[in-house]
C-alpha cells in the first residue's frame, strides 16, 4: 500500500522548472474570493543559493505552480489544484543559512492594470463593458459570470486610479465580486454564489483547529440612499427594508433603481461578515467561492468560502477556510 502523497511542481518563465523539495521549502498558495489578487509565497531553506529550475528568480517574471495529490483519500485518489497564473512581485535572500523567498501574484503581464493611476470618463457604458475594455487594455480576458441585467452606467469619472482599484470599486459599489486569476479578470455574483450546492461536507476528524464568531454590529435590515437629481438638482431618499438598524448611504445614481441596487449591494456587504467561522483542516483542494458544509455541532451549517489558503511544507498539507455563514437572508426580505 502506497503512502499518501503531496507535492507542488513550478513553471518559472516559461519552462517546466521542477516539483519542489517540501522538506526544504514552505509553499503557500492564498486564494481570497473577492478583493484582492490571488498570492503565493515560496520559501527556500537551503545550504546553498535557493533556485527554481537551477536559476535564479527574477521579479517580473511569470511563475506558475500547481498543487498534486497522491493517494490521498484511498489508494489511486490523485488529483491537482491549478494555482493559476502570477507574476514575481518580490525576491530576497538572507542567511546564514541560506534562505530565500519568493512572493508572486495573480496579476497581467501588463502591470499598469495595478499601477499605472489613470483619469477617464465612461458615459453610455455597463458594468461588464467597462470591464471588457480595462481587461483588453491589460492584455487580458473578462469572464463575466452575471445572471441578469447588468448595471447601466450613464456618467463616471476615474480620476487618478488604477483599472484594477477602479474596477474593483465599481464592481464592489453593484453587489458583486471581481478577482483575477489565470489571466481573467472574473466577474461574479456572491449573493448568487451563496445560492449553489455545497462542494463537501467537513468533519470533526477533518478540522485541526477552529473558531466561531457572530456580531450584531455593523449589521442592518434595512437602508436609505440619498442621491441628487442632475437635472432638478432635487434631493431623492430611497429607502429599502426595516428601519430597525438602518444604513445610510449617500452617492450618485441614475434614478431610484439605481439608487436600490447599490444601497442592497452596501447592506450586503455589511451583512455579509456577520457570522464568521474559521477553519484549518487536513489538506482540501478547495477554491474561494465555493459553499461548503460543516458538520460541528450547533455551528453546523453551509458556509461560503471568503478566502482559502493552501499551505505546504515539511510538516505537511493543510488548508486555511475562512467561510462565512450565508444563512443571513437579504435585508430587504426579513430580519
Amino acid at each position: 500500500m502506497k503512502a499518501r502523497q503531496s507535492s507542488v511542481s513550478i513553471t518559472y518563465d516559461g519552462k517546466a522548472a521542477s516539483v519542489l523539495n517540501l522538506n526544504k521549502t514552505a509553499f503557500t498558495y492564498t486564494d481570497p474570493a473577492s478583493g484582492e489578487a490571488d498570492s503565493l509565497d515560496i520559501t527556500f531553506f537551503e545550504r546553498s543559493a535557493p533556485t527554481v529550475g537551477g536559476g535564479k528568480v527574477e521579479v517580473n517574471k511569470p511563475l506558475s505552480a500547481t498543487i498534486a495529490l497522491t493517494n490521498w483519500a484511498a489508494q489511486g485518489d490523485n488529483r491537482t489544484l491549478d494555482c493559476g497564473d502570477f507574476l514575481v512581485d518580490s525576491v530576497s535572500y538572507s542567511g546564514w543559512p541560506w534562505t530565500g523567498t519568493v512572493k508572486a501574484v495573480s496579476v497581467p503581464a501588463n502591470t499598469g492594470f495595478r499601477q499605472t493611476k489613470r483619469t477617464k470618463v465612461w458615459e453610455k457604458a455597463t458594468v461588464q463593458k467597462i470591464g471588457q475594455e480595462i481587461a483588453s487594455n491589460a492584455g487580458i480576458e473578462l469572464f463575466w459570470d452575471v445572471e441578469g441585467d447588468d448595471p447601466q452606467i450613464t456618467t463616471l469619472e476615474q480620476s487618478e486610479t488604477t483599472d484594477c482599484e477602479f474596477y474593483m470599486n465599481l464592481c464592489k459599489t453593484y453587489g458583486l465580486s471581481m478577482k483575477v486569476y489565470s489571466k481573467k479578470i472574473v466577474v461574479y455574483s456572491r449573493t448568487e454564489y451563496k445560492k449553489k450546492d455545497s462542494v463537501c461536507t467537513i468533519y470533526p476528524h477533518q478540522i485541526l483547529s477552529w473558531n466561531w464568531c457572530q456580531n450584531l454590529a455593523g449589521t442592518y435590515t434595512g437602508g436609505e440612499y440619498t442621491y441628487t437629481q442632475p437635472k432638478t438638482n432635487k434631493e431623492i431618499k430611497v429607502t429599502i427594508g426595516t428601519a430597525d438598524r438602518l444604513l445610510k448611504m449617500t452617492g450618485k445614481a441614475d434614478g431610484e433603481a439605481d439608487a436600490q441596487k447599490k444601497l442592497q449591494a452596501g447592506i450586503d456587504e455589511a451583512n455579509h461578515g456577520a457570522t464568521k467561522l474559521n477553519l484549518t483542516v487536513k489538506g482540501k483542494l478547495l477554491v474561494s467561492g465555493q459553499n461548503v458544509e460543516v458538520s460541528l455541532g450547533a455551528l453546523s451549517g453551509k458556509y461560503f468560502t471568503d478566502t482559502t489558503t493552501h499551505n505546504l511544507g515539511s510538516s505537511g498539507y493543510t488548508t486555511d477556510l475562512e467561510p462565512v455563514s450565508y444563512t443571513h437572508l437579504r435585508a430587504h426580505e426579513t430580519d
